[in-house]
């Protein structure tokens, strides 16, 4: 396998594993709580600058190698 190929795909599993822990897993263990729409957009755009943090570092990571 090419190397490009193999880090663009252990890049797409890490993100559908990153973002089903954000989407699948974290709000199952809330179901109890009631929704407050203020705190659901501050987890959701630390969630945004995290995941971008981590493509960013992948990215930089694929250039360096």
């Amino acid at each position: 396998m090419d190397e490009k190929k193999l880090i663009i795909a252990l890049a797409v599993i890490l993100i559908l594993g990153f973002l089903s822990l954000f989407i699948v897993i974290i709000p199952w263990a809330n179901w109890g709580r009631i929704p407050d729409w203020k705190n659901v957009a501050i987890d959701n755009l630390l969630m945004g600058i995290i995941f971008g943090a981590i493509v960013y570092g992948i990215y930089m990571g694929s250039r360096t190698m």
